[in-house]
C-alpha cells in the first residue's frame, strides 16, 4: 500500500519550520534533530530530562520526536515500502500518547485497505480531532484546508460503510467547524428495515449519537436530507427517503433537539461520492447511499 504522495511531502516541507522555545532548550533540540532526519538523537531528547519545559512543552517534545519516526516510515513508503509493515510501529507510537494526527490518519489508511471500515472510521476521526487541537497541533505541523476537508470525507465514508455504527466523535464535543473550516454537514449510516421508515437496533443506535451531537453543537436550524439506494422504483424511493427523514427529525425532537428543522427526500438521485468506489462491492455501496445527510446552520 502506497501513502498518499501529496501527504508525506506536505509533512517533510513543513517540519523545516519546527517549534521553538527559548525557555524548554528540549523542544529546540529535539526540533533540530527531527529536521536533520537524527531519529535516533529525537527519541533520546524525548526520553531525557526536559528542565525548563512545561507539560504543555514536554508533550510537544514528545510529539516532534514521534514525527522523527513517522517522517522515516514517509521517507521508506515513498522509496516502495508497504505502509502495513510498519503498523505495529505506528500503534506503538499511537499507545505512547505522543501520537499526531499523521500517525491517526495512516492508521485510517491500513485499516480501510484491509476492510475494517469501523477502526478505519475512528482513526480518521481522531486525526481529524487531533489536527483540530491548535495548542498540541500548531500551524507548522497541521493539515491544510483541503486536507481537513478529505479527513472529514474518509471518517464519514468509513462510517457509512462500517456494519457497526461509530460515533460521530471521538474526543470531546462534536464540532462544525476545524480549524476554521466549515464541516457543518454530517452524513449519518442512520439503519432502516428495509422498505421502512423503522430504525434497526443498529440505526436507533446512530440516530442517539446524532442527537448527542446536535447538543454539543447546538445548532439554530438544521436541515435532514434523506436518501436511498438504487432498488427499487425512483418515486417510491424518494417517498421512502422523505419518511426516513421525517422518523429522524421525531426523534431528535423527542430527544430534546429544541430549534427549527426541515426535511428533504432525494430518493436515488444523490448517491454517495466515494474516494474509490472501485474498492467496495455493490452491497457496500448500496449500504454507504442509504443514509441521512445533516446540515448545520448556527
Amino acid at each position: 500500500m502506497k501513502m498518499k504522495t501529496g501527504f508525506a511531502a506536505t509533512l517533510l516541507a513543513l517540519m523545516s519550520a519546527g517549534p521553538v522555545s527559548a525557555a524548554c532548550d528540549a523542544l529546540s533540540r529535539v526540533a533540530e534533530a527531527t529536521n536533520g532526519g537524527n531519529e535516533a538523537l529525537a527519541r533520546q531528547i524525548a526520553a531525557g530530562d526536559t528542565p525548563g519545559c512545561s507539560a504543555e512543552d514536554k508533550a510537544m517534545v514528545n510529539r516532534v520526536a514521534a514525527l522523527a519516526s513517522f517522517n522515516r516510515i514517509v521517507a521508506a513508503v515513498g522509496q516502495g515500502a508497504n505502509l502495513v509493515d510498519f503498523e505495529t510501529e505506528l500503534e506503538t507510537i499511537r499507545t505512547s500518547n505522543a501520537a499526531p494526527w499523521q500517525v491517526f490518519d495512516a492508521l485510517g489508511d491500513i485499516n480501510r485497505d484491509r476492510r475494517n471500515y469501523e477502526a478505519a472510521a475512528r482513526f480518521y476521526q481522531l486525526a481529524l480531532e487531533d489536527a483540530s487541537n491548535e495548542v498540541l497541533t500548531p500551524g507548522w505541523m497541521a493539515p491544510d484546508e483541503k486536507y481537513i476537508v478529505r479527513l472529514d470525507h474518509m471518517a464519514t465514508e468509513m462510517r457509512l460503510a462500517a456494519p457497526r455504527p461509530v460515533k460521530l466523535a471521538m474526543r470531546g464535543a462534536c464540532k462544525v467547524s476545524y480549524r476554521g473550516v466549515s464541516l457543518k454537514k454530517k452524513a449519518t449510516p442512520v439503519r432502516y428495515v428495509f422498505g421502512t421508515a423503522e430504525f434497526t437496533p443498529e440505526g436507533l443506535e446512530s440516530a442517539n449519537d446524532l442527537s448527542e451531537c446536535l447538543k454539543s453543537v447546538k445548532p439554530k436550524f438544521i436541515t435532514l436530507i434523506g436518501h436511498t439506494d438504487p432498488v427499487g422504483a425512483a418515486q417510491a424511493n424518494r417517498i421512502l427517503s422523505l419518511e426516513r427523514a421525517e422518523a429522524l427529525a421525531e426523534y431528535l425532537v423527542t430527544e430534546g433537539y429544541a430549534g427549527e428543522l426541515k426535511t428533504i427526500g432525494k430518493g436515488e438521485d444523490e448517491p454517495f461520492k466515494a474516494d474509490d468506489a472501485s474498492a467496495y462491492d455493490e452491497e457496500t455501496l448500496n449500504q454507504m447511499n442509504r443514509r441521512v445527510e445533516v446540515d448545520v446552520e448556527n
